[in-house]
């Protein structure tokens, strides 16, 4: 549940109602959306006031920690596309250009 003044919610339904499961800093925001590429749960949140944030769930401490931020004007919606060789994320902006990114996992373990 995304607010444009105060915080958005991150929420989750039980058996008979909603409960919060965290909160979001998010001035200015029109957006929260969900996504995912390869197991690895995302949560973009669009600002019309500063950088949007880009979100990794943490599944120990079962939290969305902050992953990136992304200067995208006046975003709107965020559209994610996969296939097998690639991931895609749109961003469509109120007052700017949509922009694309590509999602790539760098493996640094070695």
């Amino acid at each position: 549940m995304t607010r444009y003044i105060g915080d958005s919610k991150v929420l989750r339904w039980g058996t008979k109602q909603f409960a919060e499961i965290q909160a979001l800093p998010s001035r200015g925001s029109m957006i929260l959306q969900p996504f995912s590429f390869k197991e690895r749960y995302y949560l973009a949140l669009g600002s019309d006031y500063t950088f949007s944030q880009i979100y990794l769930w943490d599944e120990d401490n079962k939290i969305f920690d902050r992953f990136k931020e992304v200067y995208i004007q006046a975003p709107r919606s965020f559209t994610v596309v996969s296939t097998d060789r690639r991931g895609t994320f749109f961003s469509s902006s109120f007052k700017g250009n949509t922009q694309i990114f590509e999602h790539i996992i760098i493996d640094l373990s070695l």
